[in-house]
């Protein structure tokens, strides 16, 4: 696979297994798949998928979006954890909730999750970094202009839920 290049969904790939111990039933890519599409439905935005199981040994993939604000992050953390331990997914560790953070961290065993606001992706520029790893093919939702969405800041979660909940494992 050379750097950089595009992998359809489903298409295999090394590091792929299936019934993992640390994803469960389903596999890292279809889960890091399934997490994207749930970013993308709470107003996630520049959602990129890194292969980087060539590389790494501690994860195969990372799922890097840009959040509006550190609440947005908060919130699509709080929704990502959520929605990885309801599919089996071992949460790790989480760093970046508190206060104000602009970059707000889930590691799930084979995926880990970058959430950055707009100026801290920038600053960073994780996919540069990344650059000659592949990516996963993803493509947002389209929407019609104007239509109404979800968003993660109406996700009814008070500022008390982000002091407990991430860390029910």
């Amino acid at each position: 696979m050379p750097g950089g290049a595009d992998l359809p969904r489903g298409a295999g790939y090394p590091g792929e297994h299936a019934n993992n111990q640390e994803t469960g039933p389903i596999e890292a890519r279809e889960l890091t798949l399934q997490l994207a599409d749930l970013i993308d439905e709470r107003q996630g935005e520049d959602i990129v998928i890194l292969d980087v199981s060539g590389p790494l040994a501690i994860a195969d993939y990372f799922l890097i979006a840009t959040a509006r604000n550190s609440r947005h992050a908060r919130a699509l953390a709080r929704e990502v954890a959520q929605t990885a331990k309801a599919l089996g997914a071992r949460h790790r560790h989480t760093a970046g909730l508190e206060g104000e953070s602009q970059w707000v961290l889930l590691d799930l065993g084979e995926i880990v999750v970058h959430l950055l606001q707009p100026k801290q992706r920038d600053f960073y520029a994780l996919e540069a970094l990344w650059s000659d790893v592949p990516r996963v093919a993803f493509e947002p939702s389209e929407r019609p202009a104007g239509a109404a969405h979800p968003t993660a800041d109406s996700g009814g979660f008070s500022e008390r839920d982000w002091s407990h909940g991430l860390d029910d494992r």
